[in-house]
C-alpha cells in the first residue's frame, strides 16, 4: 500500500511555504549560539540554541522538505521547530559571536492542527506552532535585560585569524580525542576543547563564509531542529551517508560526475552506505573516539564492518543490549520507506545514536537495571531530497528509493552479523 499523500495536497502545502517571511524580529532578546559539540559530520555548522534545540543555516529546499514530511517519517527525523534570524557580530578583540533573534512570522509551520504533535516531540498539541516553539525554548535561556550577550552562558570564544586559522578560548576541557589526521597542527590546536573536532572545523568554515559574504549587521535565516542527542549523557553517534546515488536532480554535470566518482570509489556503490562521521565513548578512558568522513571514504566493506563493530564497543564489550534496538528501528524505517513510492533522499544521512555511559559489574556483565539503552535512528540533511509534486520538481521518480533501501538491507545484515557473534575479535586500529 502506498502512503504518499495526494499530489494536489503536497503542492498546496508547498505553495503555502513559499511566502515565509519574518515580519517582526525581537532584537531585545538575544540568544548567543555556540557550536553543537556532538556534530560528527556534515558541511553546515550546527549550532546549539538551547539544551533541546539546535539550528543550522536555512536552505530553502531543506526547510520546505522538513515542513512536508509525512507523519510516519517524522518519527525518524528531528522535530522541526521553526526559523530564527541570526546576526554575525565581531567584537573589538576579533572574537566572533553568532546571536539568534526570535521573530514572529506570517507562516505558522508545516503541520496543521490535525497533525497533532510532530513525531517524537512528546509535546502537547498547543506546542505545535513553530513560532510558539521558538519563544518557548527561548524563555529557558537567561539573558540580560539590556538585550546584550550574557557572557556567563558562553563556554568558549572563537576568533578567526588573518591566516585563516581558528583560535578558540575555552572555559574547560572535554572528553574528545582528536582524529584530524589530515592536519596535525590543527588537530593539536583543537585537542581537549570539549567539542568533536569536526564540529569546530565546520564552525570555522561557516564563520569564514559569513564574514566574507556580509557585514556585521546582516541577518541570516537558520532553521531550528530538535537536538536528538539531548536525551543522552555520552552519545555514541554514527553518521551514515545512505544510498547508491548522492547527487540531486538539479546537480550540474560537474557535480554529478564528482559525486558519482565518489560513490564508485567508496562503499556507497558496493553496499549503499558509507561512514561520514562517528564518535564512540570509551568508558575505560573516559574519552570519545572520533572519526570523520575522510576516514569513512577509505573503508572497504570489511573496514565498514569493523567500524560498526567498533561503534558498538565501549572499550569493554560489544553492546549486545543496544544492537537489537538499532535493528528494530532500522527494520521499521525500511518498512516505512518501502511504502513511499516517489520519495528520493539523495545525499541524506542517517544518524544512529545510543548511550555510551553503560555501567558494568565486577564480572564484566552489564548492569541492566541501571544501564541506559535508549536508541535513536534519525534521517537528516534533506537539501537534495524530492518527491512527486515537491516544489514543482520536473523529474518524478516512481517506486521506493531502492538505493536507500539497499543500504538499509546491508546495514541490517552487518548489525545482525555483529549480534550473532561474527568476527568477535576487535581489529587493531591500524588495520582499519
Amino acid at each position: 500500500m502506498c502512503l504518499d499523500e495526494p499530489v494536489a495536497a503536497v503542492e498546496e502545502r508547498a505553495r503555502s511555504m513559499e511566502d515565509y517571511e519574518c515580519v517582526d524580529i525581537d532584537y531585545s532578546r538575544a540568544v548567543p549560539l555556540e557550536p553543537f559539540i556532538h556534530q560528527v559530520g556534515g558541511h553546515s555548522s550546527m549550532m546549539r540554541f538551547d539544551e533541546h534545540t539546535v539550528c543550522k543555516p536555512m536552505i530553502s529546499r531543506e526547510h520546505h522538505f522538513y515542513l512536508s514530511l509525512p507523519k510516519n517519517l517524522r518519527k525518524f527525523s528531528p522535530e522541526y521547530r521553526g526559523v530564527i534570524q541570526v546576526s554575525f557580530q565581531e567584537d573589538d578583540e576579533g572574537f566572533i559571536h553568532l546571536i539568534a533573534h526570535p521573530c514572529e512570522t506570517n507562516h505558522s509551520g508545516g503541520h496543521s492542527e490535525s497533525d497533532s504533535s510532530p513525531a517524537g516531540s512528546g509535546e502537547e498539541d498547543n506546542d505545535n506552532a513553530s513560532a510558539s516553539s521558538v519563544h518557548r525554548t527561548k524563555r529557558r535561556r537567561r539573558r540580560k535585560d539590556s538585550g546584550g550577550i550574557d557572557t556567563q552562558e558562553i563556554t568558549h570564544r572563537v576568533r578567526l585569524l588573518r591566516t585563516g586559522s581558528i583560535e578558540v578560548q575555552s572555559k574547560g576541557t572535554g572528553p574528545f580525542l582528536v582524529d584530524l589526521v589530515e592536519n596535525k597542527e590543527e588537530a593539536e590546536s583543537l585537542k581537549g576543547l570539549g567539542h568533536n573536532p569536526w564540529s569546530l572545523r565546520c564552525h570555522k568554515r561557516q564563520l569564514a563564509e559569513m564574514r566574507k559574504k556580509s557585514p556585521n549587521s546582516k541577518l541570516h535565516k537558520f532553521i531550528l531542529l530538535e537536538n536528538v542527542t539531548s536525551q543522552f549523557v555520552y552519545p555514541c553517534i554514527l553518521d551514515l551517508k545512505m544510498g547508491t546515488r548522492q547527487h540531486g536532480d538539479d546537480a550540474t554535470e560537474e557535480k554529478r560526475n564528482r559525486q558519482m566518482e565518489k560513490c564508485a570509489s567508496t562503499t556507497s556503490a558496493s553496499i549503499g552506505v558509507r561512514v561520514c562521521g562517528m564518535q564512540v565513548y570509551k568508558s575505560e578512558t573516559g574519552h570519545f573516539l572520533c572519526r570523520n568522513k575522510y576516514y569513512g571514504r577509505k573503508l572497504t566493506e570489511d573496514g565498514f564492518k569493523h567500524t560498526l563493530q567498533q561503534f558498538l564497543n565501549n572499550g569493554q564489550a560489544i553492546q549486545h543490549l543496544v544492537a537489537p534496538k538499532i535493528i528494530a528501528q532500522l527494520e521499521e524505517l525500511k518498512d516505512v520507506l518501502e511504502k513511499h513510492q516517489t520519495y528520493r533522499f539523495y545525499s541524506s544521512s542517517l544518524l544512529i545514536i545510543y548511550e555510551g555511559n553503560s555501567c558494568w559489574g565486577d564480572n564484566g556483565d552489564v548492569c541492566t537495571n541501571h544501564c541506559a539503552t535508549n536508541v535513536a535512528v534519525k534521517m537528516i540533511d534533506f537539501a537534495h531530497s524530492t518527491f512527486k509534486g515537491f516544489r514543482g520538481d520536473r523529474t518524478a521518480h516512481y517506486g521506493p528509493d531502492k538505493g536507500y533501501i539497499f543500504g538499509l538491507d546491508n546495514l541490517l545484515r552487518v548489525f545482525h552479523e555483529i549480534l550473532d557473534g561474527h568476527g568477535d575479535n576487535m581489529p587493531d586500529e591500524q588495520d582499519m
